[in-house]
């Protein structure tokens, strides 16, 4: 007994590319089914070798003319896994400058693509021409873009200059834990924003993120929802940063001094139908800030609350209804949920989580990592029974607002970047 096509449809959308397109061999109509574009509104690769993700990709260029999602998720290369190059440190070779290694995608990126050529990897070219493909045939329909969980150095692709060449009608773009430092670029960055104009949800740690591009992104993305914001260096910067030290902390290497205060103050006044943001290692997120945000937001307030002189008497009866639009407007109101991790920059007290919570009102969901090991506290002569004090502090008083879901995890592993700063400064001491 042969089903109907819609019934058919239905089964094979619950099968995964590129095994989908195996059972298109099984018969005539079963390939017909197959390659139908309804199949393929809303692209999922996931757990995909770099090679068959790229032939999954080729292969649905010539039956996808209305894809409206692309999820790539856990997608990986065993070469870019697997491969390590040398490494030399010196012009001479000799004995007493032995032969070091490192991973490939530890080198900067004019040393991988010189690495990748020398061992002919030509996916990173073979996957941006299919992207771009891909976006330039639904540049009206795509409107969202997930990328994550992947190892592919994508860095080496034209990916993100395909989204500001052809992405006008996305409205969510994530890009999370793909091992990189995302788009490193400010500029862009600035160029996929003014070229996104829909933009809802952008999610994702980008070590181009800057006051320009904050800005920039007030300035076009007013009915933003989601936003991750960090103040993480490229690895090109981290490269070449000085090495200042005043005894206490280091000046000029700090990868977390690129979103200022005033950038972030813009976001929270401009942006009212933000609800969730995601704020990694800002410097700008600090106790005494937290306390000045506060004192615009009143002054804001009040300035709004006086009213215009009026020299004639209105009667109440002919006076046009208007809902009060003073909440909404206020900077903050709007936001429900907040993640909040602090490894590299000052961490809160509880005077600030105070601030935090008067700042933003609405606030359902707060989430707080962070760890002693974070510099200031290493530095300033934070003990662990003082921090333990403060854990237990903040807790207690959350306890105490039942309206807010809190979730505070105090003792996360040390990071990368935590060991490197320490080590850094244990040298410039010396």
């Amino acid at each position: 007994m042969s089903l109907p096509d819609t019934i058919l449809l239905e089964i094979f959308s619950y099968i995964p590319l590129p095994e989908r397109w195996l059972v298109a061999s099984v018969c005539r109509a079963w390939n017909k089914v197959c390659h139908d574009p309804y199949l393929y509104r809303h692209l999922v690769f996931e757990n995909l070798e770099y090679r068959t993700l790229v032939l999954s990709l080729q292969k649905v260029l010539s039956i996808a003319p209305r894809v409206k999602s692309i999820t790539i998720k856990g997608c990986y290369s065993s070469f870019i896994q697997n491969t390590v190059v040398p490494v030399q440190f010196s012009n001479r070779m000799n004995n007493s400058n032995p032969m070091l290694f490192s991973h490939i995608t530890a080198l900067q990126p004019p040393r991988r693509r010189e690495e990748y050529m020398k061992h002919n990897f030509e996916l990173h070219d073979q996957f941006s021409d299919a992207m771009n493909q891909l976006f330039y045939i639904n540049e009206t329909h795509l409107i969202t873009l997930v990328i994550q969980d992947c190892v592919l150095d994508l860095e080496m692709t034209e990916l993100f200059c395909a989204i500001a060449c052809h992405g006008h009608a996305l409205e969510t773009f994530t890009y999370n834990n793909n091992h990189d430092n995302g788009i490193h670029s400010s500029g862009l960055l600035q160029a996929i924003v003014t070229a996104c104009p829909r933009m809802r949800h952008f999610r994702g740690l980008h070590s181009g993120m800057d006051d320009a591009v904050l800005l920039t992104i007030v300035r076009h993305w007013t009915s933003l929802r989601s936003l991750t914001l960090c103040s993480l260096k490229s690895r090109d910067i981290l490269g070449h940063a000085e090495i200042i030290s005043d005894g206490r902390q280091l000046i000029g290497s700090s990868p977390t001094s690129r979103i200022s205060s005033q950038a972030l103050w813009q976001l929270l006044s401009r942006c009212h139908q933000l609800e969730t943001l995601e704020l990694f290692d800002l410097s700008c997120i600090s106790n005494r800030d937290l306390t000045h945000f506060n004192t615009l937001r009143m002054r804001k307030t009040n300035t709004k609350a006086k009213k215009r002189f009026e020299p004639y008497t209105i009667p109440k009866t002919t006076t046009p209804f208007s809902p009060d639009t003073s909440k909404t407007t206020t900077p903050g109101f709007s936001i429900r949920q907040l993640i909040i991790t602090k490894y590299m920059t000052t961490p809160l007290s509880k005077t600030g989580f105070e601030s935090l919570l008067e700042l933003f009102p609405g606030l359902k969901r707060l989430e707080y990592s962070t760890n002693f090991y974070t510099f200031d506290n290493l530095f300033e002569g934070v003990t662990r029974e003082m921090f333990e004090a403060e854990r237990v502090a903040v807790q207690e008083w959350f306890n105490l607002r039942k309206q807010i879901e809190y979730v505070g995890d105090w003792n996360t592993p040390i990071t990368a970047e935590q060991r490197l700063m320490a080590g850094m400064a244990s040298v410039s001491e010396g």
